[in-house]
């Protein structure tokens, strides 16, 4: 009897990095900033479920919070945004497009922002084999708020919405020696010290 395994990305981003890369490693740990409602179109939970992993989720916004609690008991969860970042205008132009498009509508809430490495140094981390990163634009802000001396990170993926925003944040982490191992509508960067295999 085979069980068919189910995978939770939007984009497959999961079912890529578990082919390619982690290939069935066990207990490992992820920081998922931008998390949603922990389950839907969710990068992390695969892990958590099929490998043991633990993790961080972050969700900024409380309603979704409430249900990233209730879909990921086993998670830290913290109701907070990983920057002071007021969003890429662009971002704001696509939202105003689709709220037209669809018949929604945005609104700005007042959150709690911390530094990503804030909430490592709370939570005593020190080694993420994977951060996700889906903020909307936020990105860079997020990357910018890590202490790479202090917190080493195998793997990072991060939206690629736009080519020329992309493109500093990728000179950023080949600085501090991370390598491109996929360029989609994600991009994920690998560690060059990571005992992760480099050659997909």
């Amino acid at each position: 009897m085979f069980l068919k395994v189910m995978f939770y990305a939007q984009y497959n981003q999961d079912k890529f990095l578990e082919t390619y890369v982690f290939k069935g490693y066990k207990n490992g740990f992820f920081i998922d900033v931008g998390a949603h409602n922990g389950k839907s179109i969710n990068n992390t939970l695969y892990f958590e479920k099929n490998n043991n992993w633990t993790g961080i989720n972050i969700e900024p916004i409380k309603n979704v919070y409430d249900k990233l609690i209730v879909n990921r008991p086993n998670s830290i969860n913290i109701n907070c945004a990983v920057s002071n970042n007021d969003g890429d205008t662009r971002h704001n132009k696509r939202l105003g497009y689709e709220n037209n498009k669809y018949g929604s509508t945005t609104q700005i809430i007042k959150i709690e922002t911390k530094r990503l490495q804030t909430i490592c140094d709370t939570h005593n981390i020190s080694h993420i084999n994977y951060l996700s990163i889906d903020v909307a634009g936020g990105g860079f802000e997020v990357i910018k708020s890590i202490n790479f001396d202090k917190v080493f990170i195998d793997i990072i993926g991060f939206e690629n919405n736009y080519d020329d925003t992309s493109i500093p944040i990728i000179k950023y982490l080949e600085d501090r020696n991370y390598v491109v191992i996929y360029k989609s509508l994600d991009i994920f960067m690998l560690n060059k010290k990571s005992v992760f295999p480099k050659n997909l």
